[in-house]
């Protein structure tokens, strides 16, 4: 770093001395001159010269001033150079020293994050090893308890079929006990009691002398069966959009059926070889607990899916602070949390179930006060990974529902799924997912905030690092409970 300035010294040294030995030629003796002895005949005419041009030698001191003018000016000209070429260079080092610093600070930063990713790499490993470990036990152990089940009560299929035929009876006892119940008795009495009031009408119109009481309790008699009869028509309604569903169930499971080989009679494992495998939620009686195996295709892995009523299947559930939804890339990519609390299912999950067949979304709210409120959506579609699981579709929103929450996702439509260690969103100045605690679906940035932080101390000044919902609360308040949910659609709804 010192090399340029050296040479510029060594530089200014050497005009210096050139400078010093112009000045001393015209008044230098010429007796110094070391051949004087050696060539007479050069000094003579030398002489001669000197003594014939009187007037040369008058001229010689005015030419020396000259020159030692211009080389002093040369001289200070050069310093002043020599000056600001010391400063750039001053500055220069000081910048190099600035950038040496900074180099060494991220190479000290860069290693001690890959020693950060060594140690959880590791730990993630033997985690992994564990689990492993622990998943071929409970493998055994499970054989062990069927193989014995199997030698006590029979092959596993036909207790499933047994269990299924009870079942069936036990539906066929209670929609006959429901059919012979009590409102049938009140809806009769109540028919009865409307064909008296006419008929007791009648003979009012021919009796001048009727008690108006009468009137009063046949007319609330009559208000009385119009309820109930409003209410049978409603639990009729229900009862049939339940039967309409099992029957889209029962068709989708005869469809599959069908497309299966059947098993070999006979052969070896044929008790076991006949399982129904479950896609989807609307086949939730194979659930345990609330939780069902889904195996979308016979080639894909299995997976585990908490399913709901009518079968909705659970994507996403938020109702405490135990677990943090600020996490990269790869956790929402493979999901994270417990299925019987909070989680998120993993984008990769979400992406096969959306793309299996054509679903819609369904996102419950609930606020710190109770108040509840629902947005629907008539199709949702997860991309790829190599679309950074885009919100590729997005249907219209359901305003015809109960407690409607308003639309504050369709501003999201079509946006790329941001973290705040991958960042895909619409605003160019800022990162959406780092903004708002959590990663999401962002445009620039949003009306909605699902995985944001959860806050539980005053929520209503949470602001946008919250969970919120634009068109429920606002944006500044946090939500108390949020779910995402999901259901296939039946064929006939899919083709309109």
């Amino acid at each position: 770093m010192g090399t340029p300035s050296l040479r510029l010294f060594l530089a200014l040294t050497c005009v210096i001395h050139m400078a010093t030995a112009l000045q001393e030629t015209p008044t230098r003796d010429i007796s110094l001159s070391p051949n004087r002895t050696q060539q007479p005949s050069r000094w003579r005419a030398h002489t001669r010269s000197n003594f014939r041009h009187t007037n040369g030698v008058s001229a010689t001191p005015s030419l020396a001033a000259t020159q030692h003018s211009e080389v002093k000016e040369l001289i200070n000209n050069l310093h002043d150079r020599v000056g600001i070429l010391a400063t750039l260079d001053e500055d220069q080092r000081h910048r190099l020293e600035v950038i040496d610093k900074k180099i060494d600070q991220l190479l000290d930063s860069i290693t001690g994050r890959m020693e950060s990713l060594r140690a959880q790499q590791l730990n993630f490993q033997h985690r992994l090893d564990s689990f492993e470990h622990i998943q071929r036990l409970s493998r055994n152990t499970l054989d062990e308890l069927k193989g014995e089940t199997d030698k006590h009560l029979g092959s596993r299929w036909a207790r499933q079929m047994k269990t299924k035929q009870k079942n069936r009876d036990k539906l066929l006892d209670l929609s006959r006990r429901e059919r012979a119940a009590e409102p049938q008795d009140v809806v009769a009495q109540n028919t009865a009691a409307l064909f008296n009031v006419q008929s007791d009408q009648s003979n009012l119109s021919t009796t001048s002398n009727g008690s108006q009481t009468d009137v009063s309790s046949r007319l609330e008699s009559l208000a009385t069966f119009l309820y109930s009869l409003a209410h049978n028509v409603r639990e009729t309604q229900g009862s049939v959009g339940r039967l309409v569903q099992n029957t889209d169930n029962i068709r989708r499971r005869l469809a599959s059926l069908s497309s299966r080989p059947l098993p070999q009679q006979g052969g070896p494992g044929s008790s076991s070889a006949f399982q129904e495998r479950a896609t989807s939620c609307q086949q939730s009686y194979l659930a345990v607990k609330g939780i069902l195996k889904l195996q979308l295709t016979e080639e894909s892995e299995p997976f585990y899916v908490p399913c709901e009523d009518d079968g909705w299947t659970v994507i996403m559930n938020r109702s405490a602070d135990d677990i943090s939804f600020e996490r990269s890339w790869l956790e929402y990519k493979e999901g994270f949390g417990n299925l019987a609390g909070d989680f998120f299912i993993g984008l990769d999950k979400l992406h096969a179930l959306t793309t299996s067949s054509l679903h819609e979304l369904r996102i419950w709210l609930q606020d710190f006060d109770g108040n509840v409120a629902i947005a629907g959506y008539d199709s949702f579609l997860i991309s790829g990974e190599k679309e950074l699981y885009a919100l590729s579709l997005l249907g219209n929103f359901q305003s015809d529902l109960e407690h409607s929450a308003g639309d504050s996702l369709s501003y999201h439509a079509g946006s790329k799924f941001s973290t705040f260690d991958n960042d895909n969103d619409g605003c160019v100045e800022c990162n959406c997912a780092q903004r708002h605690k959590g990663g999401g679906w962002f445009n620039s940035c949003g009306t909605s905030n699902l995985m944001g932080a959860y806050h539980k101390n005053s929520p209503e000044t949470a602001g946008e690092t919250g969970i919120y919902w634009d068109t429920f609360q606002g944006k500044d308040y946090s939500l108390r409970a949020v779910k995402m949910l999901i259901r296939p659609l039946a064929q006939d709804e899919a083709k309109r």
